[in-house]
């Protein structure tokens, strides 16, 4: 059973929350490509993969007990940049004083929009990816059999 609130706070009960570590064990075993929305009067249209790995983290998430699920606002905190980008707080404040992330003050606190946050965290990400395959490459040539 499932009550939405005024407030869009939805609340589930623990029947539908075991369904949903079921559905998401099942998720996570071999062949399964992703997910699908399947509607009465149409061929079902598989979900895009970031659309299939957030449902699967919001049921996960169910599964374990209360979950919230929120919108990045327009700017964030250094302790949230931080977290997003995966550095800690004093080298997220590194890389602003550096002129790699931009920011601005509001009185005393410095905020970060959320576009140059993600952009950043992307890049690292494909920064470690492109290393990690020059390390396998490397391997590959070099490495003992």
């Amino acid at each position: 059973m499932t009550v939405l609130l005024t407030n869009g706070t939805v609340f589930v009960d623990d029947d539908l929350r075991a369904q949903a570590a079921e559905f998401v064990q099942r998720a996570q075993e071999p062949g399964v490509r992703g997910l699908a929305l399947v509607c009465d009067d149409a061929a079902p249209g598989e979900l895009a993969p970031d659309l299939s790995a957030l449902v699967l983290q919001v049921l996960a998430g169910l599964a374990r007990g209360p979950v919230s699920v929120t919108a990045l606002p327009d700017e964030l905190t250094t302790t949230v940049a931080a977290e997003l980008i995966g550095v800690s707080r004093p080298t997220l404040m590194k890389l602003v004083r550096d002129g790699i992330l931009p920011s601005h003050q509001v009185g005393s606190h410095t905020r970060l929009r959320t576009a140059d946050v993600l952009a950043l965290r992307r890049e690292r990400a494909r920064e470690r990816r492109e290393a990690f395959e020059a390390l396998l490459r490397f391997d590959e040539e070099f490495g003992a059999d």
